[in-house]
């Protein structure tokens, strides 16, 4: 049994993630198409930001519970906020994971795919458990905000080129 739990359930410790364990799969890299697709889309997401609650990696954070989205591009715009990009890009698939964070407490890792993959529960639980394992500790500047009982007049919010939930603009 592992020491943690997913909502609230002890695991069972399954083997480390390893494609070789599971009968008919096999590693396949990803082609050059997918490496260029997928790394423009990354571009393109680092033009966002989302506060506990908002887009995936908000609703992630705050529930603390992992989310497996299919079909991103067909996504509600409030639902998935960089669909316009998933669309241009081809991604099909995210994976939300919370992972805990000796040194911030939670962070979450989303990975994707350029193809639809079904759900698989297991395999989600493997991978919390395997990625918290690496006891991840960020070493970027983390900004919180926190709210302000200043008034608007004498915060300086509106120099925040990090407005949550919405898309930010690089300079």
């Amino acid at each position: 049994i592992v020491e943690d739990s997913y909502n609230g359930v002890d695991l069972p410790a399954p083997p480390l993630l390893d494609y070789r364990s599971k009968p008919g799969c096999k590693a396949v890299p990803l082609s050059s198409d997918e490496i260029y697709h997928l790394s423009l889309f990354g571009s393109y997401s680092e033009k966002f930001s989302f506060s506990s609650g908002c887009g995936l990696p908000g609703r992630v954070f705050e529930s603390a519970v992992p989310a497996w989205e299919q079909f991103i591009a067909n996504a509600p715009s409030h639902l998935f906020e960089r669909r316009g990009g998933a669309m241009q890009f081809g991604i099909q698939t995210a994976l939300g994971l919370p992972i805990r964070s000796p040194s911030v407490g939670r962070i979450v890792l989303v990975l994707y795919s350029r193809h639809n993959r079904e759900k698989d529960d297991g395999l989600v639980a493997r991978m919390v458990r395997d990625f918290q394992s690496f006891n991840p500790c960020p070493r970027w500047k983390l900004m919180v905000d926190m709210g302000s009982t200043a008034s608007p007049s004498n915060s300086n919010a509106s120099n925040n080129p990090m407005m949550d939930g919405q898309q930010q603009h690089s300079q």
